[in-house]
């Protein structure tokens, strides 16, 4: 198939002009045939990947998602374009299911998205077995795979469509946050043959990263929230519990917030996550039960009140910012305590392989909080993704910071490691430095060292600190033992003899980054409040109608007719023939006014 010919049906169903990147190879392979492994980050484009092949191809796609609304929002989200498609899961009524099935024998249905647990049901392998189906496209894939961070066990009956659908089945998968490791166990676990591995990167350029250490995490988070009145953002906390206070106490303080864990009833989560979705409350406070695939993409801030447990936690939830491409902040809040939780929790598994590979994830996010780099160097470098050292849109690159010498207490301290034989974790090294008195000291005759009491003078929060950015810059390593221990590395020996300068970097400030004003506000405040109203008629989220960034684009270029609007991006045929009119009578009235 021609250039041409997709770029027709891509401006037609879906509003674009051209291809995002990866995309194009990606599409042209399964229109060819090919399996497909894509890793494109979040907002990049994954679902256009197999939508639009879905469309071009003979037969019915089947899609398979982890998440009933996830499973809504893109079926909701293909109608409003104008195609046809169905979910089947748990919440239909019997007489729903029976109609569906009606509509896909009969070919009215081009994409079909089920979750895995429905490969357990006799009856529907049985019904998917008299279909014509052009491909399978699994979303989320990094479900399959152990070393995944949401590793779903009914991920593991996808491979069975093989014995429901022959051999030849194409296979295709999607996720936004995989290593080198898991897309080789979503390889093998799904059975790609040859299939074209295509990342494009994980680099999310819109996205503002910050780790802070406030005092009082609650205080800093009301005086965030003061702030950012006007804009909807997400608070990720660890458990139920906190979720239920901190709810409490910003609904007391007036904010319009919604809260989400798996302790509630199916009801009252339901109504929360839509209360959120259509912007009936800005801010939703939630447990990592919430936002696999939500595809809310007004998101401003994510704020971790707890630090998650690996990168891939942090990185694939930060990713639910700005999923329009404008400007998002995604903040962490870090403690020594939420480290204490997140080990405890690991070290409560009998496995003790996954224990020591859980514990490894755990001290690379431990390295990220600590870590005097780009914050969006360290990411894209843990994901096997090359990158300037300094990306000017972070907090560690945009902050006015003074760079202290430490130098000779880095020396101390790994001078401390290296006499107590690289045998001790933390906490007794620490101990050592500052000449503590302790049963350990006095029992392992660890007093008698040349490092004893040679850091006396300073606080141990300082020496902690210090240790924590030894450790993520990689002068020390962490042990994979269910007890870490320090190691020195290789590098370590460029400070302790040869002369490699060693500087901790204080904050003094932050430079917010400059949001882009090119827009007229008023005009997209007013756009806003259309679309809400529309969305309330029609039952469906504010941005299945258009997104923030299509309602920023027609505030800055204000179409005047057909042809004008269907230049602005996100506003395909068959939107323009729903919505054209009404959003071009409300810029013209607002241009006359």
């Amino acid at each position: 198939m021609s250039e041409e010919e997709l770029l027709f049906n891509l401006k037609k169903y879906f509003g674009y002009d051209s291809f995002r990147e990866g995309q194009r190879e990606i599409i042209e392979d399964i229109i060819d045939g090919r399996d497909v492994l894509g890793v494109l980050p979040t907002g990049g484009g994954k679902s256009i990947c197999y939508w639009l092949p879905a469309l071009l191809k003979e037969g019915l796609t089947l899609v398979i998602s982890p998440l009933i609304s996830l499973m809504k929002d893109q079926v909701d989200a293909l109608r409003e374009a104008g195609i046809s498609a169905s979910l089947i899961n748990s919440s239909l009524s019997s007489e729903d299911y029976t109609k569906t099935l009606s509509d896909i024998s009969r070919g009215l249905v081009k994409i079909l998205y089920i979750s895995p647990e429905r490969l357990e049901n006799e009856f529907f392998r049985e019904f998917l077995s008299e279909i014509n189906i052009s491909f399978v496209a699994v979303d989320e894939a990094h479900c399959i795979s152990q070393w995944g961070h949401d590793f779903r066990p009914s991920y593991k009956l996808i491979p069975e469509l093989y014995q429901i659908l022959g051999p030849k089945l194409q296979m295709t998968a999607f996720t936004a946050t995989a290593t080198k490791e898991v897309r080789d166990d979503i390889i093998n676990n799904l059975g790609l043959k040859d299939p074209l591995v295509k990342v494009t990167g994980f680099d999310r350029k819109n996205l503002y990263f910050a780790v802070k250490k406030p005092a009082k995490k609650i205080d800093f988070l009301i005086d965030y929230l003061t702030d950012h009145m006007e804009e909807s953002g997400i608070i990720y906390v660890s458990t139920r519990k906190s979720v239920d206070s901190i709810h409490k106490k910003l609904s007391g303080l007036g904010f319009k917030v919604a809260k989400y864990h798996a302790g509630l009833s199916e009801k009252i989560r339901n109504k929360e996550q839509e209360d959120f979705i259509y912007d009936k409350k800005k801010i939703i406070v939630a447990t990592n039960a919430f936002g696999m695939g939500i595809d809310k993409s007004n998101v401003r801030f994510v704020i971790h009140y707890n630090t998650p447990k690996d990168m891939e936690s942090y990185y694939q939830e930060a990713g639910r910012a700005g999923r329009d491409g404008e400007d998002a902040e995604c903040i962490l809040l870090y403690s020594a305590q939420d480290i204490v939780i997140n080990k405890h929790l690991i070290n409560q598994s009998h496995n003790y392989t996954y224990k020591l590979h859980e514990l490894d994830k755990l001290q690379a996010i431990i390295n990220y909080a600590n870590t005097s780099r780009c914050l969006r160097a360290y990411i894209l470098n843990y994901f096997g993704q090359a990158s300037d050292e300094t990306c000017g849109a972070c907090y560690n690159c945009l902050s006015t910071i003074e760079r202290v010498d430490v130098t000779v207490d880095s020396q101390k301290i790994l001078s401390c490691i290296y006499r107590l034989e690289q045998r001790y974790g933390i906490n007794l090294v620490v101990d050592t430095l500052l000449g503590a008195k302790s049963k350990k000291i006095r029992e392992r005759g660890l007093y008698k060292l040349s490092t004893y009491g040679i850091m006396k003078d300073k606080s141990k929060a300082y020496i902690k600190d210090l240790i924590g950015l030894l450790i993520a810059d990689g002068y020390i390593k962490v042990s994979s033992n269910p007890y870490p221990i320090l190691k020195l590395t290789e590098k370590s020996k460029e400070v302790l003899f040869d002369g490699q300068r060693v500087d901790l970097a204080i904050s003094k400030d932050e430079l917010k980054q400059e949001r882009k004003t090119n827009y007229d506000k008023d005009l997209f405040s007013h756009l806003k409040k259309v679309r809400l109203d529309l969305s309330k008629k029609r039952n469906v989220p504010p941005f299945i109608i258009f997104s923030d960034k299509t309602l920023k684009d027609m505030a800055t270029y204000r179409p005047q007719n057909e042809e004008e609007m269907l230049m602005i991006k996100g506003v395909g045929e068959r939107k323009l023939i729903q919505y054209g009119d009404i959003f071009l009578a409300e810029i013209r009235e607002y241009i006359h006014k």
